[in-house]
C-alpha cells in the first residue's frame, strides 16, 4: 500500500515520503508499476498467476504459497490494487539509481507476498564461565528455511540471527565491553513512524501522507534531526493553540 511503501522506503532507502512518491510517480508514468496511491492489499488474478510463475522459476516449488490478502483497515476505499510491478519478469526498471532501488523494493515485496513462510527457530545461547559469574545469554533466532526471505533478503536484518552451535562447544572471547543503560523516554517520530501513526488513526488518505509530512517541515513546525522529527518552538505553540 502507499503507506507501507513510504515507510519501508524511508527505513531502508532513506527516502522521505514525498521523495518516494515522486520516484514512484516516474516509475508509474514509465509503465513499470501499477498506480502508487492505494490502501488496498489486493492483487489481480493475472498478477498472482504471473508472480507464481516467477517464484517457481526463480526459487522452486517449495517457495510458492499463493494467497490473497485482505485490508484490515475499516476506512480503506480499495479503489486500486496494491502497488506492484506491471511486468513481474522485469528484474530491474527505472532510468536512474533511485528509481531502480524503489522498483527492486516493490518487486521484492510483491514476490514475497506469494511465497512460503520462513521457518525460524527462536533460541537462546548461554555461555557459562564457571565460578560465581552468572551465564552470559544471547537471544535471537536461527533461520531453518528462508522462505519469502529469499526474495527480500534485506528483511533478514530485522531478526537477530545466531550461529549454529552445539551444547558443550567452547567459545573464544573476542572482546568484552560494558555499557550503562537507563530508562529512555519514548522515541520521537521518524517520517516512517508518523505515516504509520496517521494510517492507524485514520487521518488522511494514501494521497495525502507525503503532503502532511512535508508541510510540517516546510512551515517549520518540525525539523529533522537525522531520521527523527523534532517539534520546533513554533510547532509547540501551534500544537498548544489547537
Amino acid at each position: 500500500t502507499t503507506s507501507t511503501l513510504q515507510q519501508v522506503a524511508s527505513t531502508r532507502l532513506g527516502f522521505s515520503p514525498s521523495r518516494t512518491m515522486h520516484i514512484a510517480q516516474k516509475l508509474y508514468e514509465a509503465g513499470h508499476i501499477t498506480y502508487m496511491r492505494t490502501d488496498s492489499t489486493t492483487l489481480g488474478k493475472e498478477a498472482m498467476a504471473t508472480i507464481a510463475h516467477v517464484v517457481k522459476e526463480t526459487f522452486g516449488e517449495r517457495y510458492l504459497s499463493p494467497q490473497q490478502y485482505k485490508t484490515k483497515s475499516k476506512v480503506a476505499q480499495e479503489a486500486h490494487e496494491s502497488v506492484r510491478p506491471s511486468h513481474m519478469h522485469k528484474v530491474s526498471a527505472g532510468s536512474n539509481d533511485e528509481q531502480k532501488k524503489l522498483y527492486a523494493l516493490i518487486r521484492a515485496r510483491a514476490l514475497a507476498s506469494q511465497m512460503s513462510d520462513a521457518e525460524i527457530m527462536r533460541t537462546t545461547i548461554l555461555a557459562t564461565i564457571g565460578g560465581e559469574i552468572p551465564a552470559f545469554a544471547a537471544r535471537g533466532a536461527r533461520i531453518i528455511f528462508d522462505g519469502w526471505l529469499a526474495a527480500d533478503p534485506d528483511a533478514r536484518g530485522e531478526e537477530f540471527e545466531l550461529p549454529k552451535v552445539a551444547e558443550g562447544d567452547k567459545l573464544s572471547l573476542v572482546e568484552a565491553r560494558s555499557e550503562g543503560k537507563q530508562t529512555q523516554p519514548p522515541p520521537r517520530y521518524t517520517e516512517a513512524g508518523l505515516v504509520k501513526e496517521l494510517e492507524k488513526r485514520g487521518i488522511g488518505r494514501p494521497s495525502t501522507y507525503a503532503g502532511i509530512v512535508s508541510t510540517l517541515q516546510i512551515r517549520g513546525y518540525v525539523e529533522r534531526d537525522g531520521k527523527t522529527l523534532k517539534p520546533t518552538y513554533t510547532g509547540d505553540v501551534v500544537s498548544s493553540f489547537l
